[in-house]
């Protein structure tokens, strides 16, 4: 860019925003609460993108050739084996979870990338068929899985799925989505999701993703600790209660019964807990009725899964704000462990 064209770039800018300034001071009184609700909430940004996808649902982006040979040359190779990957929600700028959003244009990137390198998508349910002894998973296979049933994850990664021909795993807090506001998926928008062939639909609790103050002072995940004065036989009756209540919700709504769970805030009780017996019993209560699921632990070591290892215990990588090529190094990193 020459001198002069960045000269009457930065008037042009100066100028856009002296317009949306005087636009916003012309505004009605009346108007304004609203303008903030939309910018300034996480619920009123949902309305705002829900609008907006509406109008311009997202797409992926075109890779050059160059990187598509990238992304092919940086592709690990494997089989019987599968990388695990957890997102939370994409497009809000903030949330009450502390920033565990990424951008609709970079989940794109990274969904374009790994459609690139030749990676084949599976969901929860096919994992848990071939760690089970069934039909095998494709070689360079990774589980595309999101947590909560979370309005904003469904909205945006959905058109882009369809796009690249691939499928995903929500897992669903049953209980929000039966009371879902703006936040959560309501059943029938999962039900409709799941109608679709590209969401599978598997268990994250019923009304226990949440923390809970303890004798001790602590706040702990509700999952993974004693309530004061609760006995470790009323825990268990507590927490297969809740178990069972999210798996018929699930097969009350969307038609199968769960076969996957993911612990809340990756929670299984190895920490985060205030009686070392609990690990043991949720471990009972949780396979049960789930024939696999994922935590979160140690983001530094997470190697592929593989039918070999502890089926409750399987490790997500949690992602970030990563460009697709970081994401591959990721993979390929993990396929080495």
């Amino acid at each position: 860019m020459t001198r002069g064209s960045a000269d009457a770039e930065s008037i042009l800018q100066r100028r856009r925003l002296r317009q949306l300034i005087i636009g916003l001071v012309a505004l009605p009184l009346s108007v304004l609460p609203f303008v903030a609700y939309a910018t300034g909430t996480p619920e009123g940004r949902l309305v705002t993108e829900r609008v907006t996808v509406a109008l311009r649902p997202p797409t992926l982006p075109v890779l050059s050739s160059g990187q598509i040979a990238a992304a092919r040359a940086a592709a690990p190779s494997y089989k019987n084996a599968v990388m695990l990957l957890a997102y939370h929600g994409i497009g809000s700028g903030s949330d009450a979870e502390g920033g565990f959003v990424i951008s609709p244009a970079r989940f794109g990137e990274q969904l374009a990338t790994l459609k690139a390198a030749g990676m084949h998508a599976v969901t929860a349910t096919q994992v848990a068929t071939a760690f089970d002894g069934g039909k095998p998973l494709p070689p360079k296979a990774v589980m595309i899985s999101f947590d909560d049933g979370r309005t904003d994850a469904l909205l945006y990664a959905d058109p882009m799925l369809a796009e690249a021909g691939m499928r995903a795993t929500m897992f669903v807090i049953t209980g929000a989505a039966s009371n879902p506001g703006i936040y959560y998926a309501s059943w029938p928008d999962l039900v409709k999701y799941a109608s679709s062939g590209r969401w599978d639909i598997e268990s994250h609790t019923a009304t226990l993703h949440h923390e809970q103050k303890v004798a001790d002072g602590r706040s702990l995940p509700a999952l993974t600790s004693l309530l004061p004065g609760e006995t470790l036989q009323e825990y268990r009756m507590r927490v297969r209660t809740d178990l069972a209540d999210a798996s018929a919700a699930i097969k009350a709504h969307v038609g199968t019964s769960p076969v996957a769970f993911a612990y809340p805030f990756g929670a299984y009780g190895a920490e985060r807990t205030n009686d070392p017996a609990i690990r043991g019993i949720l471990r009972q209560e949780v396979g049960n009725l789930y024939s696999v699921a994922f935590h979160q632990d140690d983001q530094t070591t997470i190697p592929l899964a593989r039918a070999n290892q502890d089926h409750l215990g399987l490790r997500r990588l949690e992602i970030g704000n990563w460009s697709g090529m970081d994401l591959l190094a990721q993979i390929r990193a993990s396929a080495h462990r």
